[in-house]
């Protein structure tokens, strides 16, 4: 995708428990995991620099265990040059936790030539992880084997191939996303007894990102998720665009519903979906004068230019 949110940078701590219902009683919560997601990052040179900044205060606080890259390591306007690949690889490598990549649509499908930058991004993303010491071991798919998991702490954590965008290529998008849809329902399957959750990272949001070319997943997906029965994170890169748009139409909706009441008036998010903002609920929104819109956008975009700053 062209547009993506500016920097998606989220430190998680997973604790889990379960519920024994025999003995009608909570179990003892498991170790906390803590890891870190980023995604669509670095967009060009004043990101690269943020980027930079992000990586040193992260390595200064060493908390978490392991980092996933979910994919969009450069804008989809940007070319897809292999000096691109190394020096994002070359960034990453200054991250003193082991480290993995999924890959994105903005340097693969979405390329001039997604053959060349697909081979460009196995030769520097490919188990990127590999550079460290990681405690778990990490399988791979042997038909598809960028995709990787590991089991840490009861927990299941899974790294698939989907991409969002353009289909460029009918017979491998089908064949990819069937290899990724079964390889979970395997992983499902084997590990039902062991694990009390599941962690999977992708770059695509399927569920608003043009659901039906999603299909030969999401079928094989619900079905082995529904057999699993117990909690599944789905962490992606996708959310930004798709929650400005759904944000965007609710907007113009009202707008054709109340054209005599909102003359010269604007809608303004609360909370704008760049701070997590719901881009559904009316109660995030408040209805301002045209005049005053700047000074709202302002304050946000200011905002988020000093956090920036901050790392």
């Amino acid at each position: 995708m062209v547009m993506k949110k500016h920097i998606l940078f989220l430190s998680i701590i997973l604790s889990l428990s379960s519920c024994n219902k025999s003995e009608n009683h909570i179990d003892k919560p498991s170790k906390s995991i803590v890891f870190t997601v980023i995604g669509d990052v670095p967009y060009g040179s004043v990101q690269r620099k943020g980027f930079i900044k992000l990586i040193e205060k992260h390595n200064a606080q060493d908390a978490s265990e392991f980092i996933v890259h979910i994919g969009d390591i450069k804008a989809g306007k940007d070319p897809c040059d292999e000096s691109v690949y190394q020096d994002v690889s070359s960034l990453l490598k200054q991250l003193t936790v082991p480290t993995f990549v999924v890959l994105g649509d903005n340097e693969y499908n979405d390329c001039d030539s997604p053959i060349q930058a697909l081979d460009y991004w196995n030769t520097y993303f490919l188990h990127l992880n590999k550079n460290w010491t990681f405690s778990q071991q990490v399988n791979y798919q042997s038909e598809r084997i960028e995709n990787f998991s590991w089991i840490q702490n009861n927990v299941l954590f899974i790294g698939l191939n989907i991409v969002g965008s353009s289909v460029h290529d009918e017979n491998e998008w089908q064949t990819r996303l069937t290899d990724d849809g079964n390889w979970v329902q395997q992983l499902l399957k084997k590990y039902k007894d062991d694990v009390k959750a599941t962690v999977v990272f992708a770059h695509a949001n399927m569920t608003e990102n043009g659901k039906k070319k999603f299909k030969p997943f999401t079928d094989v997906f619900r079905v082995a998720a529904a057999s699993f029965d117990k909690p599944i994170l789905y962490l992606q890169g996708d959310e930004y665009l798709n929650n400005l748009r759904i944000k965007n139409n609710v907007n113009k909706s009202l707008h054709r519903k109340y054209p005599f009441f909102l003359k010269e008036l604007e809608i303004h998010e609360i909370q704008p979906i760049k701070f997590n903002g719901s881009p559904f609920t009316l109660r995030n929104r408040m209805i301002i004068p045209k005049s005053q819109h700047i000074k709202f956008t302002s304050f946000w975009r200011r905002l988020r230019t000093n956090i920036e700053r901050e790392f």
